[in-house]
């Protein structure tokens, strides 16, 4: 990860808090005069809902208190503005696969590189971009899927603390394109602490099942043999049926491509 897109992404986080503390601020009607004080200036303020700077720990909590705002609920706020993009963005991509509309996932490409364009600070502008691009390599084998943007994705994956359903939609949809050493890496790092395993369970599962049957497509068996030990403790539950089997057809793969013909 170069020290460009730490800064990248830090200034994103940035412009994401400003925004947020932004629309709190314009909705109750307060002007930045009211928030300012002796501890925080309006020209911090300012910069700070632009995205332009941020603002240490101390003054950002006094900013809320003058806004009459509970850090919890400015959270809450934040995460949901996080979410309704990304989901807005992950409902279009369902009907175009469906469809193979790849004019329409050029559309959604063309999209997010204009708002990647507009705020090169937002960074989730250019996974989306990358995932739309990988929807049309799928639907056109014949157009390849550029190598930069394989390392995009995994500098971006190894830097965040905590993969959650977004991420897991990234390899998910990504893995074909990654060599085996990459993706048995990112398939490890499943499998241990790195995930909110409670609310992404299933999109777990289903792509250490790709990772797996990969890995056996690729003549990889030696990688393919972690994933046929280790996903049983995910898939026991019965009514996991669809995974259950599948994970059974793929280890009836690997047999018969190491050897056992019967």
């Amino acid at each position: 990860m170069t020290i460009t897109k730490q800064n990248e992404k830090r200034m994103h986080k940035y412009e994401e808090i400003g925004k947020v503390f932004h629309d709190f601020r314009v909705n109750r009607n307060i002007s930045l005069k009211q928030i300012a004080d002796e501890n925080v200036s309006i020209s911090q303020i300012s910069r700070f809902e632009r995205g332009e700077s941020d603002l240490s720990v101390s003054k950002f909590i006094i900013a809320l208190e003058n806004m009459k705002v509970e850090t919890g609920e400015f959270m809450d706020a934040l995460q949901k503005n996080h979410d309704s993009e990304t989901i807005e963005f992950m409902s279009k991509l369902v009907p175009l696969e469906y469809k193979r509309d790849i004019a329409g996932f050029r559309k959604l490409f063309d999209e997010q590189r204009d708002k990647y364009k507009k705020n090169p600070s937002i960074y989730q502008y250019k996974l989306n971009m990358i995932l739309a691009q990988s929807f049309i390599c799928k639907c056109d084998p014949d157009v390849p899927f550029p190598k930069e943007y394989i390392d995009e994705v995994a500098d971006y994956l190894f830097m965040v603390e905590q993969w959650k359903i977004y991420e897991l939609i990234l390899i998910g949809n990504l893995y074909l394109f990654f060599d085996i050493p990459l993706l048995d890496k990112m398939g490890k790092e499943i499998m241990g602490t790195a995930i909110d395993r409670g609310k992404a369970k299933d999109v777990e599962i289903i792509t250490l099942l790709n990772i797996f049957e990969t890995c056996i497509h690729r003549e990889n068996l030696e990688a393919a043999r972690f994933y046929m030990d280790n996903i049983p403790q995910l898939i026991e539950d019965e009514i996991l049926l669809y995974e259950r089997n599948l994970y059974h057809f793929l280890v009836g793969l690997f047999n018969y491509k190491n050897g056992d013909k019967a």
